[in-house]
């Protein structure tokens, strides 16, 4: 079988698709990534046998996905009929190939990982003061065609996959969907990367490290982050935290870190490679992520196949993920004391940690192992292809 992904770089997304392609390739089936890149030549790389990466031109400013598909629209409709299956693992980078399913000649599964009008009302509930002209373009601006994206994969794809059974209820609060072309598969995790990554703290260490890591938007709660961590350091002067990630919220950060005198104890180091993310997330001792909207999020998942105990706020997307006081502490939704109260009672009970991040690693090797979910997608692939 010969399947064609489609996602954009960068983000949980992208880690989605080369995750899945990598355990397809390990299926006999021969996989091929498709995404763009800036600038006007196109680019192939072949990193197995059986997997590589097209990138094909496209504008470097939003909405980029938009140019990625209308140059190159008509060359990959022509090679996507040489495949089995084309998969379009991110919506707003694949939509106009599912409405041209039937030019193509080759049936096409359509992936959702968010919800528009969910993400759109966590913006909208936030402090104006709070909002950043790149988040109201995304949020407002672009809305139109994220929702579009997202009804075009609904309706026009042979068969719909989406990443956790929060998002399906999202998205049935108000829209009529087809449940007999949808499936919930969960996201994977590559456990083989994950064992190979080696632990490099260094021994004796008294520091207390909390990681975060995702795109700085407000939504994603790093600013209540902040807020909870300068609480903790009353506390805690021996913790510090780590910030990856890029955003618009990287200037108001640090200031805020400045003003409220954090500069030694909070790192900020943007976007990192996949591989020294897991590095760095092995190093911590608590994993952070409160968000105010989600769908399943991906650095949620790889912190608890590191082993490290969670702290997500409460909310539906969460308790999808951690069972609190298990795998993981829920804090009350946009709480910020009880943020920093979960954070506190981690750094200070080392027994406790280790415990919840055992637990946190059985559920995920349970739940989210790629080799799992690979299965599902290939009786998907199968079903369409038949």
């Amino acid at each position: 079988m010969k399947v064609a992904l489609i996602s954009h770089e960068g983000g949980g997304i992208s880690s989605v698709c080369y995750g899945l392609a990598r355990r397809l390739t390990k299926r006999g089936v021969e996989a091929t990534i498709f995404t763009g890149k800036p600038g006007l030549t196109a680019q192939v790389e072949q990193l197995t046998d059986s997997l590589k990466v097209v990138r094909s031109p496209m504008f470097d400013f939003p909405p980029n996905q938009i140019s990625y598909q209308a140059f190159n629209l008509l060359n990959l409709s022509k090679i996507f009929r040489t495949y089995d299956v084309v998969h379009g693992v991110s919506p707003d980078a694949s939509f106009m190939f599912a409405l041209l399913k039937k030019k193509l000649e080759t049936p096409f599964v359509g992936s959702i990982h968010s919800s528009p009008r969910a993400n759109q009302r966590a913006f909208i509930n936030q402090p104006l003061s709070t909002w950043t002209l790149s988040e109201i373009g995304f949020h407002v601006v672009e809305y139109p065609l994220h929702e579009f994206s997202v009804d075009r994969i609904l309706k026009d794809s042979n068969h719909t996959v989406l990443c956790s059974f929060s998002l399906l209820e999202d998205l049935r609060a108000y829209k009529k969907l087809d449940l007999n072309k949808i499936s919930v598969i969960y996201n994977g995790i590559d456990f083989d990367e994950i064992e190979s990554t080696p632990i490099l703290r260094s021994r004796g260490s008294t520091q207390l490290s909390i990681i975060y890591a995702g795109r700085l938007f407000w939504f994603k709660g790093v600013m209540l982050l902040l807020e909870a961590f300068k609480r903790l350091r009353k506390s805690f002067s021996n913790a510090n935290l780590r910030i990856f990630g890029k955003g618009p919220l990287e200037e108001k950060m640090k200031t805020f870190i400045a003003k409220s005198d954090l500069a030694e104890s909070v790192g900020c180091f943007g976007h990192v490679s996949h591989r020294r993310l897991l590095v760095e997330m092995k190093k911590s001792d608590v994993a952070v992520f409160p968000s105010l909207s989600e769908a399943q999020p991906m650095f949620v998942l790889e912190a608890m196949a590191c082993k490290k105990p969670v702290v997500l706020f409460d909310f539906p997307f969460a308790r999808e993920v951690v069972s609190d006081k298990n795998s993981g502490l829920l804090a009350k939704s946009g709480d910020v004391d009880d943020l920093c109260e979960k954070m506190r009672l981690l750094l200070s009970d080392a027994d406790l940690r280790n415990r919840l991040g055992e637990n946190a690693y059985f559920h995920v090797k349970k739940e989210h192992d790629w080799n799992v979910q690979c299965e599902k997608y290939l009786k998907v692939y199968q079903s369409v292809a038949n």
